[in-house]
C-alpha cells in the first residue's frame, strides 16, 4: 500500500468510529427525549384533571348565581304584579 491509500484507509476508519459514537449520541438523546414528552404529556393530564376539579365548583357557583337573578327578577316581577292588582282594586 502506498501512502495516499493508507491515509484514504484511516480517515475512513477515524470517520466510521466517529459516526458510530455520534449515532450512539443521537439514540440516547432521543431516548431522553421520548422520556421528557412521556413525563410531560403525564404532567399536562395531571394539570387538565386538576383544572377540572376547580372548575366544576366555579360552574356550580355560576349556575347558583344565575338561579338567584332569576329568582330575584321573578320576585320582582310579582310584587309589581301584585302592587298593580291592589291599585285596581
Amino acid at each position: 500500500m502506498d501512502l495516499t491509500q493508507t491515509i484514504t484507509l484511516s480517515v475512513i476508519i477515524v470517520l466510521t468510529i466517529f459516526l458510530v459514537v455520534i449515532g450512539f449520541q443521537v439514540f440516547f438523546v432521543l431516548r431522553d427525549f421520548r422520556k421528557t414528552l412521556f413525563r410531560m404529556n403525564r404532567l399536562l393530564d395531571d394539570a387538565d384533571d386538576l383544572i377540572t376539579q376547580i372548575k366544576k365548583p366555579i360552574e356550580a357557583t355560576g349556575n347558583l348565581l344565575t338561579s338567584a337573578v332569576a329568582g330575584i327578577g321573578i320576585a320582582h316581577f310579582l310584587k309589581r304584579i301584585g302592587k298593580h292588582e291592589r291599585e285596581q282594586k
